[in-house]
């Protein structure tokens, strides 16, 4: 195995899950252990500047090569989603992959037919979990690829290089991965974030991001007694996601497609809880989605009148790409270190969003760059080894012109 495959099935056994209902920050202890591990290889390899804050974000430098002098940032999360068990991660390398189904334990099939980019790893290694855990590609892969490049960068002195500044982050699977970034002591004029996708594209654009919370108070009684007097707050949460369009719904939307997510509901006959997400990558389509769920609160408790119902709106990111346009080296650099790389550069959109999408808007205009995998917070994610290795050669292709220009 290369050491770029090796690093990240040993990151990708470490346990990192963040945990969405915990207020602290990081939201698990589990982020910290693998900070300190990260803190270490970078002392061992020379870097600069090293600090890991109370907060849970790790910081170091690298100084240029004394060429370009715009400093340049890579960044990467340290937590995996909740969304998928994440304890005892036990990767699993197909080699010679023949493009045919993959088959894990517990039933869990990969479908190449449900991913977009795995047929082009025909013939090569797929890595996966065993099935019962997700993998932790998103994102790893991005921690893995980063500490290759600077191991890479202090090994060689030869190539060109920016100043580098390094940050990883906890908690972005929660989206609170910028909530105690500092700016100021990251100091990077660009940045790239290292998170996920197929290789050969240069992510400009992320969704913009709201949350809706709702909580419904009931009235609890027998119910051989309730008539005119229950109110079923499990109810009235059912009907406020059958009230939503159905193809507004993520399963039913593509492309430049936003929706409304139902995550979650809790509840039992006199209170309950209902978590929402809204997504829209304009500006406009998220006003008019923000305005669905105002009027649909209305709606609601007309409906309800004997329910209290109230509605949480909340920010939680937005597009990156009206940032980007200001200035276009971040992105056409990273243009020419795809093609640079034997790959057909394509500028393109995640449906999602990244550190980045926040941290534009924090004044550090920042493209994502892709890692080589798909089916994120899942068990049915995976990544191939050789989209690892051409994720690394886009990031240092592109370093490599802002370090000579």
């Amino acid at each position: 195995m290369s050491d770029l495959t090796d690093r990240f099935l040993r990151y990708t056994r470490i346990n990192t899950a963040s945990d969405s209902s915990s207020s602290a920050s990081p939201s698990t202890d589990r982020q910290i252990k693998f900070l300190r591990v990260l803190e270490d290889e970078l002392m061992e390899l020379g870097m600069d500047d090293i600090e890991l804050d109370e907060k849970g974000t790790l910081y170091a430098s690298l100084p240029g090569d004394g060429y370009g002098d715009t400093v340049i940032g890579l960044l990467a999360h340290v937590d995996t989603s909740p969304e998928a068990p994440g304890e005892n991660v036990n990767p699993v390398l197909h080699h010679n992959w023949d493009g045919n189904p993959i088959e894990l334990c517990d039933g869990v099939v990969i479908d190449p037919s449900d991913t977009t980019d795995m047929l082009r790893y025909v013939g090569n290694t797929i890595i996966t979990s065993d099935g019962t855990t997700l993998l932790g590609a998103d994102d790893k892969a991005g921690v893995a690829i980063i500490m290759k490049i600077l191991r890479t960068l202090i090994s060689d002195g030869g190539i060109p290089r920016p100043p580098l500044r390094i940050a990883f982050t906890t908690d972005e699977e929660v989206g609170r991965g910028m909530d105690n970034f500092d700016t100021e002591r990251f100091g990077a004029d660009f940045a790239y974030t290292i998170d996920g996708g197929s290789v050969g594209k240069v992510d400009i654009q992320t969704f913009n991001a709201w949350s809706a919370n709702w909580n419904v108070k009931g009235r609890e009684v027998h119910p051989g007694s309730a008539k005119g007097i229950m109110v079923n707050a499990v109810r009235v949460l059912a009907d406020i996601v059958g009230s939503i369009v159905s193809e507004e719904m993520p399963e039913n939307s593509s492309g430049d497609e936003g929706y409304h997510y139902p995550l979650s509901i809790s509840s039992v006959t006199s209170e309950g809880d209902l978590k929402m997400i809204l997504r829209d990558f304009t500006s406009e389509g998220m006003e008019s989605r923000i305005e669905t769920m105002k009027s649909l609160e209305k709606w609601i408790q007309v409906k309800y009148p004997r329910a209290e119902i109230s509605l949480e709106l909340s920010e939680q990111y937005r597009n990156p790409g009206e940032i980007l346009r200001e200035d276009k080296r971040a992105v056409e650099f990273a243009l020419r270190g795809t093609k640079a790389a034997g790959l057909e550069p394509e500028e393109s959109s995640i449906r999602g969003g990244t550190d980045g999408s926040r941290l534009s808007f924090m004044g550090i205009p920042t493209v994502n760059l892709p890692t080589g995998g798909e089916l994120f917070h899942s068990r049915k994610e995976w990544v191939a080894v050789k989209g690892l290795e051409l994720s690394y050669r886009i990031v240092l292709e592109t370093l490599g012109i802002w370090g000579s220009e």
